[in-house]
């Protein structure tokens, strides 16, 4: 789930960058300094959507950078427990699949990957009854089971409940044709 996040901060503008616009040098840092982190253990920020306000500068002596008092909107991914996402598979190894759910790759573990004992080839994991493959590029849905926010995200997936897993590989049935009516 993505949320829309209200931060504060004092902005250390450098004098490299008073040259140009001060503006564009704030909205420079903060993508450079918020973007990719964790806060309040349970949100990663992924973009800047707006600076709201940004107050008068201020100078700290022996310091020649100048601090503006800023507030901004962020862009940020909140994962869910049970929550339902889609993402491609970025990597398979003998751990498990490693998923794209956008901002972030979350770990399907091999026991999690389908809801059959699961074989590692080179480049795929093959179910043992279904033979259904997981190769890297599928299209997968998956369930967020766990989430570790200490230091850098990290999120546990599975697809081993019925709907998720590989999407678009299934074939339909095929409907019975309709009998034409017989001439007598």
């Amino acid at each position: 789930m993505y949320e829309i996040v209200t931060l504060r901060d004092k902005i250390r503008v450098e004098p490299k960058s008073l040259g140009k616009n001060y503006k564009e040098a704030i909205n420079n840092l903060i993508k450079q300094n918020y973007v990719g982190k964790v806060i309040e253990d349970k949100m990663l920020l992924v973009g800047l959507m707006s600076i709201d306000r940004v107050e008068e500068g201020l100078i700290i002596p022996n310091d020649a950078s100048i601090y503006y008092d800023t507030v901004f909107k962020m862009v940020a991914f909140v994962p869910l427990l049970h929550e339902t996402l889609k993402g491609q598979i970025s990597n398979i190894s003998e751990i498990g699949a490693i998923v794209n759910i956008g901002p972030i790759d979350g770990l399907a573990h091999i026991s999690q990957a389908m809801d059959d004992f699961v074989d590692f080839t080179r480049n795929a994991l093959i179910g043992r009854k279904t033979k259904t493959s997981l190769k890297v590029g599928d299209s997968v849905l998956t369930n967020v089971i766990a989430v570790s926010t200490r230091g850098i995200m990290k999120i546990g997936l599975t697809m081993r409940s019925p709907g998720l897993g590989k999407q678009g590989g299934k074939k339909k049935e095929e409907r019975p044709k309709a009998e034409k009516p017989k001439k007598e």
